[in-house]
């Protein structure tokens, strides 16, 4: 057990070695990170799954599945409790005696279950430790500054943008608010109330930042394990470590699993909830209770598990009851939703009249939005193409993502699928083919079908949103393992084969750290630890700063404001009330207080390329006016430009 976390942590020295100037500090500093960063996302995991205790034993009672199940109800209790406690600015209560309140219960409750429990180590199968390469770069990974790591995600720029930035805003506000200047602080923000109550326990929004990446690779290191366990049920020891082998060396994992994002609470909430269903009939309101609240707080992490998680789930739930059960099953369940999702549907409703902005807008109530800006939302997260184009995503970005010639040469292009599309294809084939393995399969079958409609028909077709898919696909390429290895028994070809299976696993999670090498132009280490450093670079001191087509203000130290592409700001206004005047534009702008203006011209054509932007506020038009009328006073080597206004 001991061997397991020192090879981990070697490699993590070896990995952070790339692109600093000096290989030993790079892992030194990668060791410190990790050393005073984990405890924070440790203690409020392990403070969750402690609150899960009370609620599994009143829904489930005794359980076979009891750990994994816990884990889940906890996570997803904890993060109900975060909104909701957060929004009633409970959490920061007394500084943050609120935020230690709710660890320290659930840390009691943790240690009243384990004085009850009876202590047995778990075994681990040495086809798992395979997994170790693909661990040791979401670990590192995750100790880099927000901003560096992933090509695919730009830097990780949503992290930037909001999943980072609204819990340091929240953090100055003393509670969660919905903000008029950002969009997605409207939206459930789960896990952007459990990183709000890490940087309330550690004081300190960007000293937090590297505990919130951490707590999110546990996410998706316990997914891992639930989805083993739920293979396990399927088909056995073999088929749970390859399950969790799988998900661990997919580099989806490893890529969105290491970043500030929310991606990898809903695979957890997903397999737990997958636990709770089984492959036997539900026989209690309590289960359908707890699978309503998984759900619920999936959809509160990111709403796109209405589809990926909520769908798939209440189909399973639908085949798994009695036909006399079934309507109070679903009410059981729809009432464990509407409870957990309380905190954000009451908080919209209070500050926009409307519980679901910044959708339902035509039904709700528009919110402080114009029809403009409800339609330009609406319009950002369509697919906006036809039924050939959807049938050609399918095959660009799920089976062939990072394969071959790239389709788009503006967009990244890397095997962060590997081959698992193909190969969970070949493991439902396999394992449907074989009786005692059909029902698994048909299960799993359903679960993927039911994604790929939602993904098809209700996303933006792009391949990271297909990510919640891992567990199924995972699944059944655990279970085709499973019946291809019933079916060879013992004998020399059984252990050829297992040799090849390991050798396999192991190339397998290796593919992660063959994409981080090739980060950041080969310096993919360059940037671990470096969050203070980075934002060192500060603006003028005692400046008022208007940032114009720049969302992303997570390193910015100073007064500052900002507005996504989608949200109106002071220059909107300004520009609404004198439309040919520039020099009023920023007359109007100084009134308001800002003494500077930070343009980022790039960003700026982006977002009127895409028709997301205000009209009035184009990058020619703001940088003439800022030309004319203002005083450039830098121009920073990404064609940031900033001007103090006169």
């Amino acid at each position: 057990m001991i061997a397991g976390p020192v090879v981990i942590l070697a490699m993590v020295g070896w990995l952070a070695g790339f692109g600093g100037p000096d290989a030993s500090a790079g892992g030194a500093e990668a060791a410190w990170i990790l050393l005073t960063s984990t405890p924070w996302a440790l203690g409020w995991l392990l403070a969750a799954v402690g609150l899960g205790w009370p609620l599994r034993c009143w829904l489930l009672g005794c359980h076979p599945d009891a750990l994994a199940i816990q884990v889940g109800l906890g996570v997803a209790a904890m993060m109900v409790l975060d909104a909701g406690l957060g929004a009633l600015g409970v959490l920061q209560w007394g500084g943050s005696i609120g935020a230690w309140a709710l660890i320290v219960i659930g840390l009691g409750l943790l240690t009243r279950q384990l004085r009850l429990a009876s202590r047995t180590a778990p075994v681990l199968p040495l086809l798992a430790w395979t997994a170790v390469p693909a661990v040791a770069v979401l670990l590192v990974a995750a100790c880099s500054a927000p901003g560096w790591l992933w090509a695919s995600e730009f830097g990780g720029y949503d992290a930037l943008s909001y999943h980072l930035q609204l819990p340091s805003e929240w953090q100055a506000n003393g509670r969660i608010v919905p903000l008029e200047h950002n969009v997605y602080s409207w939206l459930p923000g789960y896990v952007e109330a459990a990183y709000y109550h890490l940087m309330v326990l550690i004081g300190d929004g960007l000293g937090a930042v590297y505990a919130c990446q951490l707590l999110h690779a546990m996410f998706a290191l316990l997914t891992a394990a639930i989805a083993g366990r739920v293979a396990w049920r399927y088909g056995g020891p073999l088929a749970g470590a390859v399950a969790a082998v799988v998900i661990v060396g997919t580099p989806w994992v490893v890529v969105v699993g290491s970043l500030g994002y929310n991606e990898m609470a809903v695979t957890l909430l997903l397999a737990a909830g997958l636990l709770v269903v089984g492959d036997e009939s539900i026989d209690t309101p309590g289960a359908a209770g707890a699978l309503g609240i998984l759900v619920a707080a999936a959809c509160g992490a990111k709403l796109t598990a209405v589809g990926f998680v909520a769908a798939p789930l209440a189909l399973l739930l639908l085949v798994s009851t009695r036909p006399q059960r079934r309507l109070l099953f679903a009410a059981v369940a729809a009432g464990s939703v509407l409870v957990c999702l309380g905190p954000w549907l009451v908080r919209n409703g209070a500050y926009s009249g409307n519980p679901l902005f910044p959708f339902a807008t035509g039904v709700l109530g528009l919110g402080h939005w114009t029809a403009d800006q409800a339609g330009s939302w609406s319009r950002g997260h369509a697919a906006g193409t036809g039924f050939a184009g959807r049938v050609g995503a399918i095959w660009h970005q799920v089976f062939r993502y990072g394969l071959g010639a790239n389709p788009d040469p503006t967009e990244p292009w890397l095997p962060q699928w590997s081959l698992l599309p193909w190969l969970a294809i070949a493991g439902l084939a396999v394992s449907a083919a074989r009786t005692p393995w059909r029902r698994p399969a048909l299960r799993i079958g359903l679960v993927l079908a039911v994604q790929l409609v939602f993904w098809i028909g209700w996303t933006h077709l792009k391949s990271r949103f297909m990510v919640p898919a891992v567990v199924p696909g995972a699944l059944a390429v655990a279970v085709g393992v499973a019946a291809v290895a019933d079916r060879l028994r013992a004998g020399t070809l059984m252990v050829v084969m297992g040799v090849m299976g390991v050798m396999a696993a192991l190339l397998w999670c290796c593919l992660p750290g063959a994409i981080y090498l090739r980060e950041a132009d080969g310096a993919p280490a360059a940037r671990i630890g470096m969050a203070r450093i980075v934002s060192a670079v500060a603006l003028p001191s005692a400046a008022t700063v208007l940032l114009v087509g720049d969302a992303t203000p997570l390193y910015y130290r100073g007064d500052v404001a900002y507005q996504t592409t989608w949200d109106r700001g002071p220059l909107s206004s300004a520009m609404r009330a004198s439309p040919d005047d520039p020099a009023a534009w920023l007359d109007d702008l100084r009134e308001k207080g800002f003494t500077h203006i930070l343009v980022a011209p790039r960003m700026l054509r982006i977002w009127q390329g895409s028709g997301w932007n205000d009209p009035l506020i184009t990058a020619e038009r703001v940088i003439d006016a800022a030309d004319r009328y203002a005083i450039l006073e830098l121009v920073s080597p990404g064609g940031e430009r900033l001007y103090r206004l006169r």
